[in-house]
């Protein structure tokens, strides 16, 4: 199991790797990138069965980041997470294939559910 964790905030970035570890995902399994050009250059090096990431940042965001990943990852499964969560722009990711969505600020228990099912999805493979 390979999993993605994008976002530009370190604090939020270390929270999702905590839940990862804390639902059975092993350390070495996790990779994190700070902003999007860095998770285009490890989608490009590497393949992952779940990628997790945020939406607004500086530069290339999520989405741009969730396009690019399609074209080559398109098996993975994708956890879209922000504090933006217009429905419009959620049916729209819905569309472009994500598996979920979380709004930040997430619970820890919110965060855990999400996690189990879609690794469980993975796992199932």
């Amino acid at each position: 199991m390979q999993v993605l964790v994008l976002d530009d905030s370190d604090i939020m970035r270390d929270i999702l790797v905590k839940q990862l570890i804390a639902v059975g995902v092993e350390k070495n399994e996790i990779q994190e990138a700070r902003n999007g050009a860095e998770a285009i250059r490890k989608l490009n090096s590497d393949t992952f069965d779940v990628l997790m990431l945020d939406i607004v940042m500086e530069g290339i965001d999520g989405i741009s980041v969730l396009k690019e990943a399609k074209k080559s990852q398109s098996v993975a499964k994708v956890v879209m997470c922000s504090t933006f969560s217009e429905s419009d722009t959620v049916r729209d990711l819905i569309d472009l294939g994500i598996d979920d969505f979380i709004v930040k600020p997430f619970s820890e228990k919110r965060i855990r559910e999400t996690l189990t099912l879609v690794l469980s999805t993975v796992q199932s493979k």
